[in-house]
């Protein structure tokens, strides 16, 4: 693992536990095992450093989506079941990332925060054309229902799993999307 991808991950792990404000620069490079001031090579301070703590996996996310979308093979319903399975995959997977953010976007300056807040208008906008599609099919799912509200819902219900879900539970990701969906189309 390269250095800066080390740094972000141990920082989203001391962070997602301790809060911004209760980590610090030297904390983190202690555990990287470098010099505090190598970590501004990488980072010019330490509210930087937040923000890319919260954006990795929304990028990566971003991405995941936008390629199903593209994807024309997919029907309207695997796309957003394949939507719901890439959103609760990636909580589980940034999990740290998403407890950062929860607890500690506040600490992100007006500029930052509209930066990432823009990226996660970008995501709800790519979530919500896959919604959107199923409501334009021949299927009767969220007919007469508000696109925005049932998006926010759909990712609501699923945000809470950075909060319960187990790697050692008795579901796997792949099995709550069933789930999930099945909750959604019955």
């Amino acid at each position: 693992m390269d250095q800066r991808k080390k740094i972000l991950q141990v920082a989203g792990d001391l962070m997602s536990r301790r809060g911004y404000k209760g980590t610090s620069i030297q904390e983190i490079a202690n555990h990287v095992g470098i010099h505090k001031t190598t970590i501004f090579h990488y980072f010019k301070n330490k509210e930087e450093l937040l923000l890319n703590v919260i954006e990795i996996g929304i990028q990566e996310s971003i991405s995941e989506l936008e390629s199903l979308i593209e994807d024309k093979s997919l029907s309207p319903e695997e796309r957003l079941k394949r939507f719901i399975y890439s959103h609760l995959d990636g909580i589980v997977k940034y999990k740290n990332n998403v407890n950062v953010y929860h607890n500690d976007v506040i600490f992100l300056s007006r500029e930052h925060r509209k930066k990432y807040l823009g990226l996660r208008e970008h995501y709800r906008k790519c979530f919500e054309t896959a919604v959107k599609e199923v409501m334009n099919s021949s299927s009767e799912t969220f007919k007469e229902l508000d696109l925005k509200i049932v998006t926010l819902g759909i990712l609501g219900m699923q945000n809470w799993a950075v909060k319960w879900y187990k790697k050692s539970g008795k579901y796997s990701t792949k099995e709550i999307t069933d789930i999930f969906y099945k909750m959604l189309v019955r």
